[in-house]
């Protein structure tokens, strides 16, 4: 079963969505729409296919995601009020307790879409690469378990060729969407789909805007 994104242009390059039960990778520089890309999946589940989210944050407060939401009208108040989404702020510290803590919202809720933006404060927060691995794995699998569709997110750090801050979330994961801004094109900013299970994706890269309604990816 396919799990729409809903932002325009995406879906018709995952074959109409996400799988169901996978777990995708956005990952990019700074400023390149990660973080949209995440609400707007959560935002257009709840008011286009009546799919519960949950959002988990540890980078952002909520208050600057709200208010970062409210430039493209998404009313994330009303939704929290409806008890059809929830926001979680988390410190690095707290990675021991994300599992549970998550299961008990997506539970609770009966949440449908998942979204943590992003592991990248985790990986810097652990310093030993083996710990990293371990519990990225741990959260990872407690996800599938539930059998949700979610969304991680990591940064690259400028001038790095890797697709991740430790280079490890990317393996662990079904699918990887990178984005990236390019700033002198026509169309600033990019996306490719680096991998995608059980999916015919598209291996072309695509332009894609970040407009008054949100994200909006081209055809090529």
């Amino acid at each position: 079963m396919r799990v729409p994104t809903g932002i325009p242009g995406l879906d018709e390059l995952i074959e109409g969505g996400f799988e169901e039960g996978n777990i995708t990778l956005v990952t990019g520089g700074t400023g390149t729409g990660k973080s949209t890309l995440c609400m707007q999946f959560i935002y257009n589940g709840i008011t286009q296919y009546n799919e519960k989210g949950v959002y988990i944050t540890t980078e952002e407060n909520v208050l600057n995601i709200k208010r970062q939401s409210a430039k493209f009208n998404w009313n994330i108040e009303e939704l929290e009020k409806d008890g059809s989404l929830r926001l979680i702020e988390m410190e690095p510290f707290d990675i021991d307790t994300i599992s549970d803590r998550l299961s008990e919202v997506v539970e609770k809720m009966d949440a449908k879409r998942i979204v943590i933006d992003s592991v990248s404060m985790f990986e810097m927060y652990i310093h030993d690469p083996f710990k990293i691995r371990k519990t990225l794995f741990k959260i990872l699998q407690r996800i599938r378990e539930m059998n949700r569709v979610c969304i991680v997110t990591a940064e690259i750090p400028e001038d790095s060729k890797g697709l991740s801050r430790e280079g490890v979330i990317e393996f662990m994961v079904d699918g990887v969407i990178l984005l990236k801004y390019l700033g002198i094109a026509k169309y600033k900013r990019s996306l490719a789909i680096r991998k995608m299970r059980m999916t015919d994706h598209s291996s072309d890269i695509h332009p894609f805007e970040i407009t008054q309604q949100g994200i909006e990816v081209y055809s090529v």
